[in-house]
């Protein structure tokens, strides 16, 4: 009896000794592992400094430069680059202004197409002012009015422009444009109270981050991390806040969005999945760039390469 627990201790060590012997080949191979993804890194970094010690240098050269034919060269050519740019932007200006006329005399002249052309303004208020309704709870009824209200004034000041574009005397379009504003007050006021009307204009100003938010949050739910209404309002109210001119009372520019302060907010209440996704996914929102582009923007201006 005595030699068999002798036997089966002797098997059991070497046992342990197998299977300590295979997690310490694991422990090497994800040591090695770590080590060379580490020592890829540093490689990147270093890459990364020389060129911007590279760039930083070229800088100060060119900031220094003394009149040579080299800096007069570059000034040339960026003067040549800046005249050829302002020929194209105004062409294109032209062929819109000449396009926007002809649509104008459709709608003025072909019934048909101005009832097109109306449902397409109605058709985008109602897009608008769809999270507004959705987060205030507006009512059937309440979301009709505000969305009449607005289309009304949307039609008056597309009239207004439209009679400027076609060469009408006497359009006074900064009392027409207050007029048309002091009736939208008025009934969006009837229809809501002057607090949710006082609501809505913060909503306005925050329209480019809902815009945003909209589109980030379909790509999330595509990624299964959706976005709640609560969470997708609790993100508008975050971005705005840390945009500069929406603390000065204009509209948010999503160009100017300080994301660390973004991200040390939105942690209370996405999840650790909808983080990632938030900070690491690459989007690019309507009249703005991704905001990996403009942290690596801040970056070089904190390095003094750009202004």
């Amino acid at each position: 009896m005595k030699r068999f627990i002798n036997l089966a201790l002797i098997f059991a060590a070497v046992a342990m000794l197998v299977v300590a012997t295979a997690h310490y080949k694991r422990l090497l191979a994800i040591t090695k592992t770590n080590n060379t993804a580490m020592a890829a890194v540093l490689k990147r970094n270093a890459t990364t400094k020389a060129r911007i010690d590279e760039l930083k240098s070229l800088s100060a050269q060119l900031a220094n430069a003394d009149g040579t034919n080299g800096s007069n060269d570059v000034s040339a050519m960026l003067a040549e680059k800046v005249e050829a740019d302002k020929k194209r932007y105004s062409q294109i200006v032209v062929d819109a202004d000449a396009i926007q006329k002809k649509l104008d005399e459709l709608v003025k002249n072909d019934p048909a197409f101005a009832i097109k052309h109306y449902a397409s303004l109605r058709a985008e208020v109602d897009k608008m002012n769809a999270p507004f309704c959705r987060v205030q709870h507006l009512s059937r009824e309440q979301s009709e009015a505000l969305a009449d209200a607005e289309f009304q004034r949307k039609m008056r000041i597309d009239d207004m422009q439209a009679a400027q574009r076609l060469n009408k005397q006497g359009v006074d379009m900064e009392a027409m444009t207050k007029e048309a504003n002091d009736a939208f007050a008025s009934n969006v006021k009837a229809a809501l109270g002057d607090d949710l009307y006082e609501q809505f204009l913060v909503y306005q100003r925050q329209s480019a981050v809902w815009d945003y938010v909209n589109a980030y949050g379909g790509n999330m739910a595509l990624a299964d991390t959706p976005l709640s209404a609560e969470q997708a309002a609790q993100l508008v109210d975050v971005i705005a806040n840390a945009c500069p001119a929406f603390q000065e009372g204009k509209y948010a520019d999503m160009n100017t969005v300080d994301w660390d302060a973004v991200d040390a907010v939105a942690v209370d209440f996405l999840t650790p999945e909808q983080i990632n996704f938030f900070k690491n996914a690459v989007h690019f929102p309507s009249g703005s760039s991704a905001r990996q582009w403009q942290e690596y923007i801040n970056t070089l201006k904190n390095l003094g390469l750009t202004q």
